[in-house]
């Protein structure tokens, strides 16, 4: 790779320098000050999806917890990006592209790709000392736009705001000024998805410049220096690591960008750059803060007030007890406050009373935060019970099993109510339900219910090379039926109405062609494993009624901190069997623990109760840990679809209103030649909250997993209904997270 170098002198100094600077921000960071500043936030979502200029990094970060999206369109190849600002400091993207390839069969190639970066020093206003970032581009991944750099940035005025850095890689294409650190090697022409840490920070270092002038309050100019000139896209044979992927478009000019960005909305850029004086191009991106509502006090009716008891000479059989003799007092007070509860979008379950306490066993059908459940059927209880009941109970019920109980005197819910929420969360006390308490009387119409929805349903399937965006749309029919609490038949059945996600086999085979192939042509024609995932297109493209779901569910609670599940039938689109599960998870404890077992055997593709010849048993023992600060830590070690062995590590940040982001790797016994193309699995998940955008109470969710890839290895089995997704809404860390919203 060529590169226009300075004198020997001017690189000795640079080698000496880089590692000098990077040994000096360590105390400066670790000091009792460096926490003082808030991070340097970005003005400008750049092409890769992060805070920068056009093509070149900043010491920026976007606001705590946003999701951000780019959209960027040129001659040399398209990009789109997912980024998130997992914490204050550290910023990651994930990273689609296309460009042309004279090398390859269908012409293009599409390249996945992952980002991360971190703030270590922000910038002190009114002194020299800047922000400064580290970051590493294209992480994990082919490599195609690997690159490292240390970027330091600095605002001169409230409109102007500089950026210099070094960077290796990608960012050194061009301008070199050595190599400090050692050669960079070759990079992994092999299936991608590594860590390629030998070549980090190795190979030649070129700097780069970008400024940022804030014209208006809405148009932002943008000018940059770059080492990358774009070599492999360009057809430059010489300066292309990757000679496979070379494209054929004309050399840039010079190494200078320009570009401009406009402010479409708070949440909306647009803008305009020009690369290397030769390569026009435009992009769009977004952001939104899962923290940020539209409607941050909700557009729900405000909750009944707390009644007050009458004076005990005003009521004196009401505080005397009397009350409790009269075996028609719990049917009608039981009665009065389920219908209550019904409007409120609660089923009052069950019921124990007595002349002094009162436990209701509620089911929450509506609101995200469980405390404000709890909060509103606090204060309906006040209403329909007796002046003597002062121990108020609520238990809250999800999957037919009790979770939780929150114990509260009733004199402090009448005193606290026009208080900050903190109060009654001191006052009260959660703690564990008792499975089976004396005195509990079921609510009439509990079980057996049955209930059913008709709705349209919506699948995307993304990152596929071949079809980038693969939708089906149609209509979903769905069925449940409460034989008793716990046990449950429930069904779904699909039709298609349109789409172009149409059946489709594995690699360059034809459908008739895969149908025709034993169970070890399968296997050997995929590495030597069998496709327990890699076919899913085979069940895609149904002009008949399709079931996803037929399964009868049984919940139980052997002990007050042990769940249990048993589910048999068809478990989801491609499998059919029996999954068994165990949870132990205390209610004040971060800590969860369990086991769960499948036997199952592989759908056909077309008929819904015809089974293929695969069948697998698969199990992984699970540990859970919620750290605190919204992220929850989950490690399962077991047997995936395919036989193989590993574990599965995922990192999830949760939010009180309902919003998780979460990644999750997966590494098992399979060789990366078996796995294929990615060398394991991994990916991101996205829950938000319906609640979020319209402003009106839901518990419904908008659910998105993204993977790069779809492979076979470190597959597991798609079950509704896990016992620890069930129970922890309304177990200690996340009712507390919530618990500002008990009064509303």
């Amino acid at each position: 790779m060529t590169s226009r170098r300075l004198t020997p002198t001017t690189r000795r100094l640079l080698a000496t320098a880089i590692p000098v600077a990077a040994m000096t921000l360590i105390p400066v960071t670790a000091g009792p000050t460096a926490a003082l500043a808030d991070p340097m936030i970005g003005q400008v979502i750049n092409r890769y999806g992060l805070p920068g200029i056009i093509d070149t990094p900043t010491a920026e970060a976007m606001p705590d917890a946003t999701l951000g999206a780019a959209l960027s369109w040129n001659e040399l190849g398209n990009r789109t990006g997912l980024s998130f600002q997992v914490l204050p400091r550290v910023s990651v993207a994930l990273r689609y592209g296309k460009f042309d390839s004279t090398e390859q069969e269908r012409g293009y190639v599409r390249d996945r790709s992952f980002d991360i970066r971190v703030l270590l020093l922000d910038e002190t206003p009114g002194s020299w000392r800047p922000s400064v970032a580290v970051g590493l581009q294209d992480a994990v991944g082919t490599g195609f736009y690997s690159s490292e750099y240390v970027v330091a940035s600095k605002t001169v005025t409230s409109r102007l705001r500089v950026s210099a850095g070094l960077g290796w890689g990608r960012l050194a294409s061009s301008g070199g000024l050595g190599s400090p650190f050692g050669d960079r090697g070759a990079p992994d022409e092999g299936e991608g998805g590594t860590l390629n840490t030998d070549q980090w920070f190795k190979g030649e270092v070129a700097p780069f410049l970008g400024v940022s002038w804030k014209a208006t309050d809405k148009l932002t100019l943008l000018a940059e220096y770059s080492g990358d000139d774009y070599a492999c896209e360009t057809g430059d044979a010489e300066n292309c690591a990757r000679s496979v992927w070379l494209s054929d478009k004309d050399p840039l000019k010079n190494n200078l960008n320009l570009g401009f960005s406009w402010q479409a909305g708070q949440n909306y850029q647009i803008g305009g750059y020009v690369l290397g004086g030769k390569h026009f191009g435009i992009q769009a991106s977004m952001t939104l803060n899962p923290r940020q509502s539209p409607y941050p006090s909700g557009l729900e009716k405000g909750p009944a007030p707390v009644r007050l008891r009458a004076a005990p000479s005003a009521d004196p059989d009401g505080w005397s007890g009397v009350w409790a003799g009269d075996p028609t007092a719990q049917p009608a007070i039981q009665k009065a406050l389920g219908d209550a509860l019904a409007k409120e979008g609660q089923t009052l379950e069950s019921m124990v009373l007595t002349a002094n306490r009162a436990e209701v066993r509620i089911r929450n059908n509506r609101y995200i935060q469980h405390a404000e459940a709890v909060g509103r059927t606090a204060r309906l209880m006040t209403r329909a019970l007796p002046p003597s009941v002062e121990t108020l109970v609520v238990t809250s019920v999800e999957g037919g099993m009790p979770t939780s109980s929150v114990t509260m005197r009733r004199s402090d819910v009448e005193r606290l109510e026009n208080t900050e929420a903190g109060q009654i969360a001191n006052a009260a006390v959660l703690t564990d339900a008792d499975p089976r308490p004396a005195g509990l009387v079921r609510s009439p119409g509990i079980a057996p219910r049955f209930s059913w929805a008709l709705k349209p349903y919506a699948t995307l399937g993304l990152f596929d090379p071949d079809s980038p965006a693969r939708i089906e749309v149609g209509a979903e029919a769905s069925a449940r039926y409460e034989i008793t609490p716990g046990l449950t038949l429930q069904a779904a059945v699909r039709q298609r109405l349109a789409g172009n996600a149409d059946q489709k086999a594995p690699g360059k085979l034809t459908v008739d062609e895969y149908l025709a192939m034993t169970d070890d042509e399968i296997i050997a024609d995929n590495n030597g494993v069998y496709r327990v995932r890699s076919d899913s297109r085979m069940y895609a493209g149904n002009t008949r009624p399709r079931i996803p779901e037929l399964t009868l569910n049984w919940n139980a609670r052997p002990t007050s901190t042990v769940y249990s599940r048993v589910t048999v039938g068809l478990l989801e689109n491609m499998y059919g069997g029996v999954s068994a599960e165990v949870l132990w998870k205390p209610v004040n404890s971060r800590l969860a623990l369990g086991a769960e077992v499948n036997r199952v055997k592989k759908r056909d593709y077309r008929d819904n109760f015809e089974f293929l010849n695969y069948e697998v048993t698969t199990g992984h023992v699970s540990a859970y840990y919620e750290f605190g600060g919204g992220f929850v830590g989950q490690l399962d070690v077991g047997k995936y679809l395919a036989g193989d062995n590993g574990a599965t590590v995922t990192l999830t940040r949760e939010f009180a209103n309902g919003w998780s982001i979460g990644a999750y790797a997966t590494k098992t016994d399979l060789s990366a030649e078996e796995f294929g193309e990615g060398s394991f699995d991994k990916g991101i998940t996205i829950r938000a909250p319906l609640a979020w955008a319209l402003g009106t109470p839901t518990r419904r969710m908008a659910r998105g997993d993204l993977n790069s890839l779809t492979r076979d290895g470190g597959q597991r089995l798609r079950v509704d209904g896990r016992l620890y997704e069930t129970i922890r809404d309304s177990h200690s860390t996340k009712m507390y997270d919530g618990w500002g919203r008990f009064w509303r």
